[in-house]
């Protein structure tokens, strides 16, 4: 302890005379700057009083000696304060240091060591029979507990297992079922796909008619227009009684496309597809002994819906007050445009068709004056049919030309071009009309 105070004497001395020297520079120089104010003085070493000269400041400038003084003052007053403050603080710290050294610790009060009191080891008492038939009951009591429960777990996962096996075979039977549904649907709809598409026999053959080109008139059409245009005209002496038509799903449903039906004597002979061929065709043919008259129609942007109209056929005139309408084919939006020939036959259509969508426009070559003559026209028709590959993806619409010796037939397209395919890669429909016409 004493040594730490004779410590503390001898470090507040040392510093108390760095204070005091530090005050008696900063005595000196506030004296030397009071000197310099009153004397006008100039206390700057020669090389300092060189490099004021240069900026024009001397001994002899007016207020630059008080300048001078006036910078010393400053100084010393500013090294007074501080040594003034560093004496203040030292001497408050040794207050503090002095309170420290002398003022005792509080003790603090002797704790109590708790004393831990001997175990004394119970003493062993053994089992009776009773107790221990008791335990053994129980054990076994929750052994068969145990068992019971994983039991239970094994007869509830082979439950879900049932089940979940159950689900799937359901399931499976489901999408069986349902695919069975499907290619049942697809085959009904493949078959009644040809079945439109083919032709029958007439019942009732009509008389063999002539005609100029100069006596076919051109109606007027119906409908917006716009698209691609088509045209399909009667062969030679034939005149038309029905049409195949090609329903669409374009706003809903409308009429897609056209394939008009002739007939020539007893032989039925169709035309080529006039807009778009869909996979939902619907044939539809005159009375016997009647022929197609006009058609009536609901149009707007496209051709929505439309049904011919027919009429018994007299010689070479129709009698249109015992006419009468097919069936209804599209839907019945739009406005109704309609188109009768007044009393004559019909000799083909034209208009226009919006590719993948709907016919867009419709109309019909009338014929003005025909005659009956005794016999066919000189030269056959050949019909213009739809050929279908045997899986259904195909179709193509041409005329059979020939059946060749290595199995091919030779097929001549609308523009004129002429295909080979062999007769085996063809449906059951095609190859029966190939070998009824060979």
């Amino acid at each position: 302890m004493e040594s730490w105070i004779l410590l503390a004497a001898e470090n507040e001395m040392s510093q108390s005379q760095s204070l005091l020297w530090a005050a008696a520079i900063g005595l000196l120089i506030l004296g030397g700057g009071v000197y310099g104010i009153v004397t006008k003085s100039l206390l700057i070493s020669r090389r300092a009083a060189l490099l004021f000269s240069l900026v024009g400041l001397n001994e002899s400038t007016p207020g630059f000696p008080a300048l001078i003084g006036s910078c010393y003052c400053v100084i010393g007053v500013i090294v007074l304060f501080a040594c003034g403050s560093q004496a203040m603080k030292e001497q408050e710290d040794t207050h503090d240091e002095a309170r420290q050294v002398y003022q005792l610790p509080d003790m603090p009060a002797p704790m109590s060591v708790p004393m831990s009191k001997p175990v004394v080891p119970k003493p062993v008492v053994p089992e009776t029979p009773e107790e221990k038939a008791k335990r053994q009951a129980e054990e076994l009591k929750h052994r068969e507990a145990q068992e019971e429960a994983r039991r239970r777990a094994e007869e509830d996962r082979k439950e879900r297992m049932r089940k979940e096996a159950e689900r799937v075979a359901a399931q499976q039977e489901e999408e069986r079922i349902a695919k069975l549904a499907a290619e049942k649907m697809q085959q009904q709809k493949e078959a009644a796909r040809r079945a439109a598409l083919e032709l029958p026999k007439p019942p009732q053959s009509l008389d063999y008619f002539s005609y100029p080109e100069g006596s076919i008139q051109k109606g007027k059409p119906v409908g917006r227009g716009g698209g691609d245009s088509f045209e399909d005209r009667a062969p030679p002496g034939g005149v038309m009684v029905g049409a195949i038509f090609f329903i669409g799903d374009y706003y809903v449903k409308s009429v897609a496309g056209i394939q008009p039906i002739y007939q020539i004597g007893d032989q039925y002979v169709k035309g080529q597809i006039c807009g778009n061929e869909t996979d939902r065709p619907v044939q539809q043919l005159a009375e016997p002994g009647g022929v197609a008259a006009g058609f009536k129609s609901q149009t707007g942007r496209i051709i929505d819906g439309m049904q011919l109209a027919y009429g018994p056929l007299n010689g070479t005139k129709i009698n249109p007050k015992q006419g009468y309408f097919g069936d209804y084919m599209g839907s019945d939006t739009g406005y109704p445009a309609n188109y009768y020939a007044d009393g004559k036959t019909i000799a083909g259509v034209f208009g226009t068709y919006e590719k993948g969508k709907s016919l867009t426009s419709l109309g019909m070559y009338a014929i003005r004056q025909m005659q009956v003559t005794e016999s066919a026209p000189t030269t056959a028709p050949m019909e213009i049919r739809t050929f279908t590959s045997a899986n259904g993806k195909f179709t193509v619409q041409a005329k059979l030309l020939k059946v060749n010796d290595d199995g091919t037939v030779s097929l001549e397209k609308a523009d004129g071009s002429i295909i080979s395919a062999p007769a085996a890669s063809l449906s059951d429909v095609d190859q029966a009309y190939i070998r009824a016409n060979q």
